[in-house]
């Protein structure tokens, strides 16, 4: 009885906070969203949470504890999953410039997101709702909703903005250290009593568990529901990369491939859990010698060094050689940088069900562009 008098007054408080935003203002039907347990900042996000240098990061993180390590006007920073499990959201500035991390738990999603929008800086929390088992963000300007996979206002008065992408990299955190030893982390004094080495769902993240927790509009049988995968879109096409399939065919690999006329370098690591994109034609290439050169230039990748972590790459066009945060460190076009494609990595049940027809990428094929089962 007392039990469900509790999640009456759940359900109650996730009614009246949806009623506030303006339910009729929704871009998506009000029965779609529901509550998922904990109310309004039930689940309490982090703003300007402390910050410590990697080597004292080293004394609550283990080498596979898996990170978001977001990059920043060359300010590097990880975000231990274990603080994300409990807090979803954190405001932070890096490189000078205001972020909001994301992260959920039960679609496994981590993104970044720019959170000045309409040239006004927004305070992110945790709304207490959930969108097809996905977080959904309240913004405290406007109390509008936000899709965290959806990528945009779903209800209040900024509906249908879309706040930009920034590109992110979930790994270990020995791998992000390695790459970045200047890294900060996040630390685990919060100000919060929680366990951040527990993981609160148990098995839920098990690539063969098959539940979930709250209805689901629609599951794409293709590949295991909780298959860790990497998403690409562009302009309507999006392409899914398995973290599973490309380590059976290696335990690294680079993946030269072409995403509807985008060209795209995937790197991928298993024992990191790292897989990055990148796109493979280059914006502009400053030289060993300063001048401009290859701007434009489409480039195919291989790998040259296959010992420890992190591994180098190698252009076929210039014989430039590259590491694994897409900068050219030898060669022709040595000082030349890769754009990294803003996205992120998602259980597959979420990201086909946001992405409705997702191609999945075939590491096993040759050629490795355009190389897709269609959805």
């Amino acid at each position: 009885m007392i039990r469900d008098i509790e999640r009456l007054a759940v359900l109650v408080i996730a009614c009246l906070s949806l009623a506030a935003t303006g339910a009729a203002q929704c871009l998506i039907p009000e029965n779609l969203i529901i509550s998922g347990g904990p109310g309004k900042d039930g689940i309490p996000a982090l703003t300007n949470p402390e910050v410590v240098s990697a080597s004292a990061g080293d004394s609550f993180l283990v080498p596979d504890d898996l990170v978001l390590g977001v990059v920043v006007n060359g300010e590097a920073r990880a975000y231990p999953h274990g603080i994300l499990w409990w807090h979803e959201i954190t405001n932070d500035v890096l490189g000078g410039r205001p972020i909001v991390v994301s992260f959920c738990p039960l679609t496994g999603s981590g993104l970044v997101y720019d959170p000045v929008i309409n040239e006004q800086l927004h305070n992110f929390g945790v709304s207490g709702l959930l969108f097809d088992n996905n977080l959904i963000l309240f913004d405290r300007t406007t109390d509008s909703l936000w899709s965290q996979m959806g990528g945009q206002s779903i209800c209040g008065s900024l509906r249908g903005a879309r706040p930009s992408l920034l590109p992110v990299v979930q790994s270990t955190w020995a791998a992000w250290k390695t790459m970045h030893p200047d890294t900060t982390v996040v630390s685990f004094n919060t100000g919060f009593s929680r366990d951040y080495t527990r993981y609160p769902y148990g098995d839920y993240d098990l690539v063969d568990n098959t539940t979930l927790l709250f209805p689901q509009s629609t599951v794409d049988p293709r590949l295991p529901m909780k298959e860790t995968v990497l998403g690409i879109t562009h302009e309507g096409v999006a392409r899914a990369y398995s973290m599973s399939r490309m380590s059976t065919v290696a335990p690294r690999l680079v993946i030269n491939d072409n995403v509807n006329g985008l060209a795209v370098l995937v790197t991928f690591d298993a024992g990191s859990s790292l897989a990055v994109p990148f796109e493979r034609r280059l914006q502009q290439a400053a030289t060993s010698e300063g001048a401009s050169s290859g701007e434009g230039e489409l480039l195919e990748f291989e790998i040259i060094d296959e010992g420890m972590f992190p591994f180098k790459l190698r252009d076929r066009q210039t014989g430039s050689i590259w590491n694994l945060r897409g900068v050219a460190v030898e060669g022709p076009l040595a000082g030349a940088r890769l754009r990294q494609i803003p996205t992120f990595s998602a259980f597959w049940f979420a990201w086909s069900a946001f992405n409705l027809d997702s191609q999945i990428h075939d590491p096993a094929a040759s050629g490795g562009a355009d190389e897709a089962e269609e959805g």
